[in-house]
């Protein structure tokens, strides 16, 4: 199942929020960035959820990242480390 990126803001919003920001925004998108992990725990949390045997696709999903940045920590731990993780 692939996660919906985007909502219907009248589903999900209460009216008056609604309002609020139509009247701020009015005709326009509104991109709002999703809580993430902090910058230095995230290679870390990456790392150990490859050794743990998780997919890739996984890994990007919980760690808040594209599956090409999840790519891209485990390499560079690789070349660091010489350690091939599975």
């Amino acid at each position: 199942m692939k996660n919906k990126r985007y909502a219907n803001a009248e589903e999900i919003l209460p009216a008056e929020l609604l309002e609020q920001i139509k009247e701020h925004f009015p005709g326009t998108m509104l991109y709002i960035p999703r809580e993430r992990t902090s910058n230095c725990q995230t290679p870390n949390l990456i790392i150990s959820l490859a050794k743990s045997g998780a997919s890739t696709a996984e890994i990007a999903r919980i760690a808040g990242v594209t599956t090409r940045r999840v790519n891209q920590v485990i390499s560079k731990k690789r070349r660091k480390t010489w350690e091939w993780i599975e």
